[in-house]
């Protein structure tokens, strides 16, 4: 079974006062630790790095992972997450075959255990014929990562930030929507503000 990771992070982060996928949390750079987490679950083929502002510096702290990421530019950054994440199935389509399943985890999502991506990837798989989309809750809240069967690749080809992004297809499947609860605080968590570090400390480290 085939399943690659499409982790957007070229955004400017523009409610933060840095670069947030370089910002330093625990020593580590929010985007290499997210990318550290992924690959640690061993769950995926690869892990395609959709990159955009500040784009060099980026790519030169996941040079430790150049074995198992794939970066990808790109140009229309600007236009919005939905731009990375379309792209970057794009890529996938493009590069790889027999692919199964598409998981989507943004750069910043860096406190998810790996043990999570494979609780939700296994179980997501178990019942593929019967759901089009596994989510990662919360106590019944959705967060990351998510994970769509290539048997709705259309829709995931189409999407836009005019209309909602991947919003629009869990919307469109949400009878065919499998939700995973995790247990696990850290699948809601990522970074915009620096209010969000203190809601990060109270939930990871409470």
């Amino acid at each position: 079974m085939t399943l690659y990771c499409i982790v957007p992070a070229a955004g400017e982060s523009s409610r933060f006062p840095w670069n947030k996928m370089l910002y330093k949390y625990s020593e580590k750079p929010i985007i290499a630790q997210t990318i550290s987490n992924i690959i640690e679950s061993g769950i995926f083929n690869k892990v395609i790095v959709v990159l955009g502002y500040q784009a060099h510096l980026v790519e030169c702290v996941l040079r430790e992972f150049r074995n198992h990421i794939d970066v990808v530019f790109n140009p229309s950054f600007r236009l919005g997450m939905s731009s990375s994440i379309k792209l970057g199935v794009e890529y996938v389509v493009e590069k790889y075959s027999n692919v199964r399943v598409l998981g989507v985890n943004p750069g910043d999502a860096a406190w998810i255990h790996p043990g999570v991506y494979v609780n939700v990837a296994v179980r997501f798989l178990e019942r593929l014929d019967e759901f089009y989309i596994a989510v990662a809750t919360y106590r019944g809240k959705r967060g990351h990562p998510i994970l769509f069967s290539t048997r709705i690749l259309k829709d995931l080809l189409s999407i836009s930030e005019e209309k909602m992004g991947l919003k629009e297809v869990t919307s469109k499947y949400i009878d065919k929507t499998m939700l995973i609860e995790t247990e696990y605080p850290g699948v809601l968590l990522d970074l915009d503000t620096i209010l969000d570090l203190l809601r990060i400390k109270q939930l990871v480290f409470k």
